[in-house]
């Protein structure tokens, strides 16, 4: 809660410092879909082959503000309430994991390298404060780029594996056959979530406008010190939507 009124009062000050300027002020509202997915910065070798990938429906609403204080250039900020998931089907080779629930031995944890199929499900929910600078040309495009902090609201990260065996500790361990088991990492999902974000905006008429925006979180998806997986992963999306701009 701390962290959401922090994100409050920021979104405050800027509004309260462009009022008291004078300057072009123009709020916004927007809706949206975010399509992308958690993802290493590129594919590790244990992931032999990714069978499925389905982006699910990730809503997203925004209210913001922006300001411009030249002819060309401004300033945009707002909050932002976004869905973030996926769910993929990959196939694996020695991809080191710890199945955290009960398996077909009946042990409760088994952490070691897989080999075989693994889904994977994410949904995590984020209240976000996007910072853009903007540029203004004479088209009916405004471009943005900067940066953006989110603050987990709610987290799902949750799999299974099957049709495999898994070595215990390491790549040469005992082997175990698995026909079922799974995981659970949710509580493992970072409370905070930063990193750059660049866009455009598309004029339709004097209210309504497109958008889209690609940002890339810098910081990685899961907590300091986890290794249950072991290749960081990062929430990379794309979000698309329809907004209406108040004069």
């Amino acid at each position: 809660m701390k962290r959401l009124h922090l994100l409050l009062l920021l979104l405050a000050i800027a509004l309260d410092t462009t009022a008291q300027n004078g300057k072009k002020i123009s709020f916004n509202a927007r809706a949206g879909f975010s399509i992308g997915a958690a993802a290493p910065a590129g594919i590790p070798a244990s992931i032999r082959k990714i069978e499925s990938y389905k982006p699910g429906f990730q809503p997203s609403l925004e209210a913001g503000v922006g300001y411009r204080f030249s002819t060309h250039f401004g300033f945009a900020t707002g909050l932002r309430w976004e869905q973030k998931g996926m769910t993929t089907d990959a196939r694996v080779k020695a991809y080191y994991t710890t199945f955290n629930e009960a398996g077909n031995d009946g042990h409760e944890s088994v952490t070691g390298y897989f080999t075989g199929r693994v889904r994977t499900r994410v949904r995590n929910s984020y209240l976000t404060l996007p910072l853009h600078l903007t540029y203004h040309n004479n088209s009916s495009f405004t471009f943005k780029a900067g940066g953006f902090v989110s603050l987990l609201l709610d987290n799902r990260f949750e799999g299974d594996a099957r049709d495999g065996y898994i070595r215990n500790e390491t790549p040469v361990g005992e082997r175990e056959d698995i026909d079922a088991a799974s995981y659970d990492f949710s509580e493992n999902v970072r409370k905070v979530n930063a990193g750059i974000e660049i866009g455009t905006d598309y004029r339709i008429n004097s209210s309504l406008f497109a958008s889209a925006n690609l940002n890339y979180a810098l910081t990685p998806l899961m907590e300091p010190g986890f290794r249950s997986i072991d290749f960081g992963m990062h929430n990379i999306y794309l979000n698309l939507g329809i907004g209406y701009r108040f004069h």
